[in-house]
């Protein structure tokens, strides 16, 4: 579970994951790599929200409600409903909130 949390491929434990982290992070490639996938899930992001009606503005707005209200404590199914959202959204937003964060 250390190794997960770690930032840095210096700290972790594991040379195997320690490797992959540094490829990744470390090398152009690698970084050039995370980029095109980041850029990817964004853009499905935004495809999946102007499929269902929600402008850009919009949805950031709904994702930063929805952070905030997690913060507090509330409960998923809550949070969609009052955002007018999918769960499954917001347990993705708090997932990659999670994932910054860390």
């Amino acid at each position: 579970m250390h190794d997960l949390h770690c930032k840095n491929a210096d700290e972790m434990h594991s040379l195997v994951l320690a490797k992959r982290v540094h490829e990744l992070k470390d090398t152009q490639k690698g970084v050039d790599l995370m980029c095109h996938e980041m850029e990817k899930i964004y853009s499905e992001g935004m495809e999946s929200g102007e499929k269902r009606g929600i402008e850009k503005g919009e949805l950031k707005a709904k994702k930063e409600t929805a952070l905030s209200m997690a913060e507090e404590g509330m409960d998923i199914k809550m949070i969609a409903r009052l955002v007018k959202v999918n769960e499954k959204d917001v347990q993705k937003w708090i997932d990659e909130s999670l994932c910054v964060t860390k």
